[in-house]
Parts: C-alpha cells; structure tokens; sequence
C-alpha cells in the first residue's frame, strides 16, 4: 500500500494568516466527474511554516470528514527562491489515481489557486 494517495497541490501561498469570511468561504471540486464542496468556517486562521502546521488545514480536513468526502487536506511546503506553504488536496484511496480538477468556489483564490502539481499514489 502506498503512503500517500492522488495529490494536488495548490500555488497559493498560505501566509501566516488567512481571513475567511462570508465573500470567500466555499471550496468546490471534482473527483473523477462528481462534485464536491465544503463550507470554510468564517475566521482567522494561522499557519506556521516554522511548525508546518495550519489551523485552515486542519478546519477543511475536519470539514471534509464531517461530509464523508473522498480527500483530505494537507500542507505542502515548496522551496523556489523562497520557501512557502501551500493547500495540498489528496485522496483518501492511495492505490488507484484519480482526477481531480474543476478547483473553484469564492475561496479558491485565497486557499488554492491553480494547480502547481499533480502527483499520482507513491510511498
């Protein structure tokens, strides 16, 4: 069994903190042709690229297994010129591969973007 399942990772990076309101608070996607969408709650979430670890990560993850969704959220760390941390949405099954695309809702900008990269299952 592979460690991790379908990954993609977002371009957005996810500064220290992330205000979430009624005007940006849904994120929506497909997995293989079905829609699927949470509601973020409303707040101030804080990441810490230090500690690599994010409250608005850990509240969509949450969120997600409260809908039953096939995914759960992670964050990635990327390292260009400078080092930030980004969304990383990833499925549940981590044998199979998946299509994942169709990133939208009012938050898709503040959390996601557009996909950086898309990696099949792998340990």
């Amino acid at each position: 069994m592979n460690q991790f399942g379908q990954q993609i990772w977002g371009s957005v990076e996810l500064g220290s903190e992330i205000n979430i309101d009624t005007d940006n608070n849904t994120f929506a996607f497909d997995v293989d042709g079905l829609r699927y969408s949470l509601a973020i709650p409303t707040g101030k979430y804080i990441t810490s690229r230090k500690r690599h670890e994010s409250e608005l990560v850990q509240i969509m993850t949450k969120t997600a297994e409260q809908l039953n969704l096939p995914v759960q959220f992670r964050l990635g760390g990327i390292h260009n010129d400078q080092k930030f941390n980004v969304l990383i949405l990833e499925h549940l099954d981590k044998d199979k591969e998946y299509l994942l695309d169709e990133f939208g809702g009012s938050a898709v900008d503040t959390v996601f973007g557009e996909v950086r990269f898309n990696l099949a299952p792998r340990n």
